[in-house]
């Protein structure tokens, strides 16, 4: 994954905001790699132009040396787990889970095995008919981990997710994550400092 010479710039005139000017990051595969800086800086802007939700202004985004930037997200092999998770209250663990895999024409028992799977991997078998809106901090960020991890992305984008945690909390979700990297995911973590 690359950003090569990345430039964002939002509006125009004497509203014109450079988020990113002429940024180059290589992050290879199977790296576990920060963006670490204070507000304002660029690490959220550069995430989402990785994923797709945003287009640089100028360069290109990359990924195995082919130029992603055009690529609406759906069509990256990419995955966000957002600050804020952004599950959806009125569906269930398994239902938020299973979502992107439905999005996607998967077959039932295709989708079935993986939110079993990612349940399995999350430790949250036994919530899984609960509603997100009735868990907790904690247990909502592994639910948005499962679900960016059922569609099998190359490469995992992380939105201060570390923030909020508790200590245990936290102690799980990096010994999670370095599992995750070990099995040669590539993961992309922004935090703010």
């Amino acid at each position: 994954m690359e950003a090569r010479n990345v430039t964002k710039i939002f509006g125009d005139g004497p509203d014109r905001v450079v988020a990113l000017d002429d940024v180059s990051v290589e992050i290879r595969q199977n790296e576990f790699f920060t963006l670490l800086g204070p507000s304002g800086c660029g690490k959220t802007t550069l995430l989402r132009l990785i994923a797709g939700f945003d287009h640089p202004t100028g360069g290109a985004i990359l990924l195995n040396g082919k130029d992603i930037s055009g690529l609406p997200p759906f069509k990256r092999p990419v995955n966000t787990v957002f600050q804020n998770y952004a599950l959806f209250p009125h569906m269930t663990v398994a239902g938020n889970i299973g979502f992107g895999l439905e999005m996607l024409g998967k077959a039932k028992a295709e989708v079935a095995k993986a939110v079993d799977d990612m349940l399995r991997l999350v430790r949250m078998e036994a919530l899984k008919n609960r509603q997100t809106s009735q868990i907790s901090g904690g247990q909502q960020q592994r639910v948005a981990l499962a679900r960016a991890l059922a569609l099998d992305p190359d490469v995992l984008l992380l939105d201060e997710w570390l923030a909020g945690l508790n200590p245990s909390e936290l102690q799980d979700g990096i010994a999670l994550v370095k599992m995750l990297r070990d099995e040669g995911l590539t993961i992309v973590i922004v935090e703010h400092v």
